[in-house]
């Protein structure tokens, strides 16, 4: 009983190296084959928010406070993209019905706040170093710090009174870099 055993053993063992054998993919060249650059979008930021049904708040907001053009502009720049989460937080923190109750200059400053002057990718080598959170100037004029985890995590303003995370990062459209969040983030005092 025991012979038969081992030799049931012995036979699985073989047929399992020899699947895994067999199964490797052979690869012509010793060169690594890099995989098609997911990240491009071949669009703006603004028809990427018009396509995405998760970003639905965020165009109504857009069109409300007549800003599209900041968001479709050959200037490249990074937009953080707040998800219908993040307006739907957002109208319930502050009180607010609908977005077309909030006041068109609270909107546009909203707005111009989630739009960094500058190309933040998080695979930047500046941005190398985890928890280094870089100021960044926004449309609005203000200060947003950027940095990550040690994992890659995107963070915005860490270092400061209220930090947030970065839920997808690094989507590049012809006009520079998106982050989208499920926050609506603001301005925040570094901590002391």
């Amino acid at each position: 009983m025991k012979k038969i055993k081992y030799i049931v053993t012995f036979i699985l063992c073989i047929f399992t190296v020899l699947v895994t054998f067999f199964s490797c993919e052979v690869q012509d060249s010793f060169e690594y084959d890099y995989a098609e650059d997911n990240s491009k979008l071949n669009m703006s930021a603004w028809a990427y928010i018009q396509k995405n049904d998760s970003l639905s708040s965020l165009k109504e907001a857009i069109m409300l406070a007549k800003d599209e053009g900041l968001y479709e502009r050959t200037d490249k720049s990074t937009f953080i993209l707040p998800t219908n989460r993040a307006f739907k937080a957002y109208l319930e923190e502050n009180n607010y019905d609908a977005i077309g109750t909030v006041p068109i200059s609270i909107l546009k400053d909203m707005l111009r706040y989630h739009i960094v002057k500058a190309v933040v990718n998080f695979n930047d080598p500046a941005l190398s170093p985890k928890n280094k959170p870089i100021a960044y100037q926004t449309e609005n004029d203000q200060i947003m710090y950027l940095s990550h985890t040690g994992t890659y995590v995107g963070l915005i303003n860490e270092g400061t009174n209220r930090q947030w995370q970065i839920r997808t990062s690094n989507l590049v459209p012809n006009n520079g870099v998106i982050h989208i969040v499920d926050q609506i983030v603001f301005y925040s005092e570094k901590v002391k």
